[in-house]
């Protein structure tokens, strides 16, 4: 939000953030809407919902993966204005992040499935 009000440009960041809290609140009030209500409906069998998560979740990680990608770039300009520990702390936080919104995704593709939590079960899982 910072930097569209500093650039005066659209954030990718915003947007995708947007279509995950989009879906997210959908899914709340599908889920609001199923509990009050006499139909008795599993929402992680809701394709489209887990579908447009799972989407939302993996263009984040794109977002955050385009920091990796044009780093070279990136870094010759950031190092005009921050220090060396800064921008291996911002590059690190990319990384994360990323590793975290594609597990996001995983797991909101899998939740409703009988996926016990080793590995073991996640290679099996994986295979079907």
């Amino acid at each position: 939000m910072v930097n569209i009000i500093r650039t005066k440009r659209l954030d990718l960041g915003i947007v995708t953030f947007g279509i995950v809290l989009l879906g997210t609140l959908v899914e709340v009030y599908m889920t609001h809407k199923v509990s009050s209500s006499s139909e008795n409906i599993s929402l992680g069998r809701v394709w489209w919902i887990k579908w447009w998560l799972t989407i939302g979740c993996i263009l984040v990680a794109a977002n955050f993966s385009l920091v990796v990608i044009f780093w070279d770039s990136i870094s010759k300009e950031l190092e005009k204005s921050k220090s060396q520990t800064w921008m291996k702390v911002f590059l690190s936080y990319c990384i994360i992040m990323m590793v975290f919104w594609i597990a996001a995704a995983f797991k909101n593709q899998v939740r409703g499935e009988n996926i016990p939590a080793t590995y073991a079960s996640l290679d099996e899982a994986l295979a079907k």
